[in-house]
């Protein structure tokens, strides 16, 4: 296994509703962790755990076993706020971290730390990993809300300076995260959206972009709209549509946007406000093993009400109909990651809270 996958198609039928079980992983000591990666870092066939403190320590969290894991300094200083993903960046065969404007090199020897590498591209509150430019190669794709979102493609000699490519600046109402890429007009390079709006990748190389608005979407909070977003296939039609999860807020929403061509995107509401809960995670996956993807999201650090994880099971499998489901409840979820940690062919979740740092997995125990 090399980068942990958000959508896994079983094909099996689900024989009951959704179930996890909780594992400690780590208190590795502080708060405000993001960078939330799950990867095979050091190739020995199982997938392991990176969570970095926001401008300071990123940890990795070597697997065992599902229920054991050892905790390894992976870098220093990291230039980042929340955003971080992994990335074999030098094309060596070995999972690189990247966080914002810092990367780490893997030494290709477990637990030993990587070393640093700075970009000199911005801090991100995101970080998503997607050819951009259409050469094949992944490039990186970062927000800050005091910048704007931009992309970086990685040069042949990635401990240099990375080429920064602008797509849009700071923007009114200000945002704070929320990025997802993907096709989203069906021309076959990838888009970006942002909350409330998107960014057609007019020359399919990254360099010409236009602003289109319409995705109705996004409450202002203290550092202005922020959501999780997924880009997919929702009902099946052939087109990729949106999923997001409202969040640093204090009411937080959880929608799918139907892509509808040249009529825009057509909101979907699955979880309404009125709850008190902030959403800052998003996974999508088959979580019940049905074929379909499913939505989990857990209440966050503006959670006014009791912390719980939710799972919003897709019936129908096109969308159209969700049953939500309490998996767990009394801890904090932001930045959870999924994959099938354990190899047994369902999706298990990474997480941790941000104003605290128990890092965590919940193993998916869903009866079959």
């Amino acid at each position: 296994m090399v980068l942990a996958l958000l959508l896994v198609i079983a094909g099996a039928t689900r024989a009951g509703p959704p179930r996890f079980r909780f594992h400690e992983i780590a208190r590795p000591g502080g708060k405000s962790f993001g960078q939330t990666s799950l990867a095979d870092l050091d190739r020995d066939g199982d997938l392991d755990f990176v969570s970095g403190r926001s401008g300071g320590t990123v940890y990795e969290f070597e697997q065992e076993s599902i229920a054991s894991w050892k905790t390894h300094v992976l870098g220093e200083e990291a230039k980042t706020d929340v955003g971080g993903t992994a990335i074999d960046v030098d094309g060596d065969g070995w999972i690189d971290q990247v966080s914002g404007g810092t990367w780490y090199r893997n030494p290709g020897r477990k637990g030993e730390p990587f070393s640093r590498h700075v970009t000199e591209g911005i801090s991100t509150h995101d970080t998503v990993a997607a050819d951009v430019d259409g050469d094949g190669k992944k490039d990186i794709v970062g927000i800050a809300d005091n910048r704007g979102v931009f992309w970086y493609s990685i040069p042949k000699d990635p401990t240099g300076r990375w080429p920064e490519h602008r797509v849009a600046g700071v923007t009114e109402p200000q945002c704070h995260g929320g990025i997802a890429v993907g096709d989203l007009d069906g021309d076959g390079d990838a888009d970006i959206s942002r909350v409330d709006r998107w960014f057609e990748n007019q020359d399919g190389k990254g360099l010409e972009w236009k602003e289109r608005k319409g995705l109705d979407f996004g409450t202002v909070g203290p550092w202005g709209l922020q959501s999780r977003a997924r880009i997919l296939d929702v009902d099946r039609d052939g087109d990729n549509d949106l999923i997001q999860t409202e969040g640093d807020v204090k009411d937080g929403r959880v929608a799918w946007f139907e892509n509808r061509a040249t009529e825009g995107f057509t909101r979907h509401i699955i979880r309404d406000r009125g709850k008190n809960e902030d959403f800052h995670a998003l996974v999508v996956a088959d979580l019940d093993r049905d074929g379909d993807p499913d939505i989990l999201s857990s209440g966050g650090p503006l959670t006014q009400a009791e912390r719980r994880t939710y799972v919003w099971e897709n019936l129908d499998g096109k969308g159209g109909a969700w049953k939500e489901h309490t998996v767990y409840e009394g801890i904090e979820g932001h930045e959870s990651v999924g994959a099938d940690i354990d190899g047994d062919g369902d999706i298990d979740i990474c997480s941790k809270p941000w104003a605290g740092d128990t890092h965590y997995v919940l193993e998916n125990v869903t009866p079959r």
